[in-house]
């Protein structure tokens, strides 16, 4: 017996319509890591903050953030000592590529070409997704446990709306 939620189902919808579904911005409302205990965390916190993008041309980028982290009151990054450094950034994720979706399995993958941690640079990132309403739901296995991620889909003005 575990105490991990079900996976995400895989939406019924073709590969065309997942990825038009997928394509636009989507604001971070929650990252929640479930654990095989029934226990669960959030890793940046209930009030992170994030975005996730994907373009209509197969690229995508995605950023994650504790918003506790300090200041530094420094002009740069690089008058940073590491110790300092290193700690603030255990509270930021990010990284950038493209992707691709398998309908008939319900992943998309980040194929990732670059990152803040760069043991992921050159990987492919799966992640099951689901959809509702103007919700976005991309979750993966890591270890034993469960991360569900969820997102809101943010409608900026465009350039169609000069």
């Amino acid at each position: 017996m575990t105490g991990l939620p079900p996976p995400l189902e895989r939406p019924d919808m073709d590969a065309r319509a997942a990825f038009l579904a997928l394509v636009g911005g989507w604001q971070l409302v929650l990252w929640t890591t479930h654990h095989p205990d029934g226990m669960k965390d959030y890793p940046f916190g209930r009030d992170a903050a994030g975005q996730i993008m994907y373009s209509p041309d197969g690229h995508m980028r995605c950023h994650l953030m504790r918003t506790d982290r300090p200041l530094f009151d420094r002009p740069s990054v690089y008058h940073v000592d590491d110790a300092a450094l290193g700690r603030s950034m255990r509270g930021y994720s990010g990284y950038f590529g493209s992707f691709s979706v398998d309908a008939s399995a319900g992943i998309v993958t980040h194929h990732v070409t670059g990152a803040w941690y760069p043991d992921w640079i050159g990987t492919d990132q799966t992640r099951r997704y689901a959809f509702a309403g103007d919700r976005l739901y991309l979750e993966a296995d890591v270890g034993s446990d469960l991360v569900r991620i969820e997102w809101r889909k943010v409608n900026a003005p465009s350039a169609r709306d000069l």
